[in-house]
């Protein structure tokens, strides 16, 4: 594979929003019982709907930041993403049971899942000393294959494929039930080709970087590939503990052929590395060519590890037991945006869309070449953070003055 140049700039974060309700609120027919998470766009929270003749009913309640209430986009994404999961009927993703506005704010109403997120599963088999069980993992990870490829297989009326892709696919984004299945959640800033919301200005990147494509991160058109990539950095994650890239700079070396993948744990089965690999290349034609073909693959290999369900439900509700430090760990994001400055692409390329609270990379849709010398790689690296850190400090004196 040829080397590739590339320019990348760095996003800015932005400040988690804080909850304005609380225990014993009520917001229509629902009745909050606890917070569970906070991003940059809201919060969920675990709530309580009472119905007649004694009906109780737990579910999770996602709300936008009171900051945000006033926001025509925020309210667009939020309805967005309430609109593409009210299509999806499968029972590997979370669903959406009603949609609705109080006190001028939107919320969406989701199935409440008995259990943690991957990543929280895999904060409490670290705690314990010992990676999350390769059984485990596998299974969570053929569920979330399962519900992403209903996403991707989702038509519309006429028989046209809707074209979805979810472009966050997370350890936070995958919800595993104490039972041991799991679903996949927050399609906030999935892709669909008769989305209503229109995308976001050119030069502009959303998602979690640490999971992301490299096609998606160059902003390149996506397809359901770049989520089998996703899947593939979920696994690598889980199994040493860390994702695949923890900089710009290692993807970039990756996807230029300079420095191989970081080999898997010691003891991870062969049939397991290689799903990984398959789903960590930089050539989409390499991959998967579905999330359906590598749920098959990781069906076999679970068969070949000759264990059973009901194994894997046991470690799935010992894990879901703990309560692993740190935050609860659910994407509830404002947009991520960084203003590139101008590179003429080849062609017209689709901006992107997703979220913020992550702090990464953005690669620009450069032609790709030869990789540039050392010195001018520093060389454009410095300027292109001098000039990002302009921006942002332009658009933070911005915020403030308005």
């Amino acid at each position: 594979m040829a080397p590739v140049a590339r320019r990348c700039f760095p996003l800015r974060m932005s400040a988690n929003a804080q909850p304005e309700l609380g225990a014993g609120s009520v917001i229509d027919r629902y009745e909050i019982v606890r917070h569970i998470a906070r991003g940059g766009m809201g919060s969920v929270w675990l709530a309580r709907f009472a119905g007649k003749h004694g009906f109780r009913k737990q579910v999770a309640i996602k709300t936008i930041a009171p900051e945000f209430a006033s926001n025509a986009q925020f309210h667009a994404m939020f309805l967005e993403e309430a609109r593409i999961s009210s299509k999806l009927e499968h029972a590997n993703v979370a669903q959406v049971l009603d949609v609705g506005e109080h006190d001028g704010g939107v919320y969406i109403v989701f199935e409440w899942v008995e259990g943690k997120s991957l990543e929280q599963m895999c904060r409490a088999s670290e705690a314990l000393g010992e990676p999350l069980p390769i059984p485990l993992l596998l299974r969570v990870i053929a569920d979330a294959c399962a519900g992403l490829h209903a996403a991707h297989e989702l038509r519309d009326d006429e028989g046209n494929s809707l074209g979805i892709v979810h472009r966050d696919v997370t350890p936070g984004n995958v919800l595993v039930s104490d039972k041991g299945f799991a679903k996949v959640i927050d399609f906030g800033i999935a892709k669909s080709r008769d989305r209503v919301h229109g995308e976001t200005r050119s030069g502009f990147v959303k998602g979690t970087p640490h999971y992301m494509s490299p096609e998606h991160a160059c902003r390149e058109p996506l397809d359901r590939r770049a989520d089998v990539w996703s899947l593939g950095a979920v696994m690598f994650r889980a199994i040493n503990g860390e994702p695949p890239f923890r900089d710009q700079t290692a993807l970039l070396d990756y996807m230029d052929d300079s420095k191989p993948l970081a080999p898997l744990r010691a003891g991870t089965p062969p049939d397991v590395s290689a799903i990984v690999l398959r789903a960590l290349q930089v050539d989409r034609s390499r991959r998967f060519d579905s999330a359906e073909e590598m749920r098959h693959a990781i069906e076999r290999a679970l068969h070949a590890a000759g264990t059973s369900s009901d194994e894997v439900s046991t470690a799935a509700l010992r894990l879901a037991s703990m309560e692993p430090s740190g935050d609860v760990v659910i994407n509830v994001h404002a947009p991520t945006e960084l203003a590139v400055p101008s590179v003429p692409p080849k062609e017209p390329q689709p901006t992107s869309e997703g979220k913020d609270v992550h702090a990464s990379t953005l690669i620009s849709p450069a032609a790709r070449g030869s990789k540039p010398a050392p010195a001018d790689s520093i060389k454009t690296l410095v300027i292109t953070l001098v000039v990002a850190g302009v921006l942002a400090l332009g658009a933070a004196l911005l915020a403030f003055c308005g």
